[in-house]
């Protein structure tokens, strides 16, 4: 993934073949430390979704390089890692993820195009008006996943995501610069 410093970008990935990533609670606890320990040094987390067959991330890149290791390694990194313990937990072999994780730049254009609506699937329940920002609409696309996806009606009853840190729920996890988000969303 080709990356630059003070942009921000919606990042994401898979399970291999569409199957699951997150088994039991525990492992999207365990992916949230891991979010935690291989990109907060290096990104600003400004939404999250985890859902039990991919991730959604919407970072700010700070720095790029922490001691010759690139954000890029450490991604992978983390995924590696992750991706062992599930192999291990599940007795399972092969690749978890999908090969390649994506990073779409979400700065680079100053209004939404239908093009990017339609390409990132969020033609359905986006909760979006004219003149949005890429990351607002983004960040709605991410928070909405779990809705689109079935797991539930509302988005307050799924834990695994940064609706409540933002909106003002629990916010158990507390990994969004909520200043960094207050300046992107303009209804907080």
């Amino acid at each position: 993934m080709h990356l630059k410093q003070g942009f921000i970008y919606h990042f994401y990935n898979r399970g291999n073949n569409k199957g699951k990533i997150f088994y039991t609670p525990s492992n999207y606890e365990f992916f949230i430390r891991k979010i935690k320990k291989y990109i907060m040094p290096y990104a600003d987390i400004l939404a999250w979704c985890l859902m039990p067959n991919h991730f959604h991330l919407m970072i700010e890149i700070n720095v790029l390089s922490i001691n010759n290791i690139t954000l890029n390694k450490s991604i992978g990194i983390m995924l590696a890692s992750y991706a062992r313990a599930i192999n291990l937990q599940e007795n399972r072999i092969g690749s978890l993820f999908q090969q390649h994780s994506r990073a779409v730049c979400l700065n680079s254009n100053n209004k939404i195009k239908p093009s990017w609506v339609k390409m990132t699937g969020a033609t359905k329940l986006i909760r979006t008006n004219e003149g949005m920002s890429y990351p607002e609409v983004c960040l709605s696309y991410i928070h909405d996943n779990p809705i689109r996806a079935g797991n539930v009606f509302k988005i307050e009853y799924w834990r695994y995501s940064s609706y409540h840190e933002i909106y003002g729920g629990d916010g158990t996890h507390r990994i969004v610069n909520l200043e960094k988000v207050k300046k992107i969303v303009r209804r907080l």
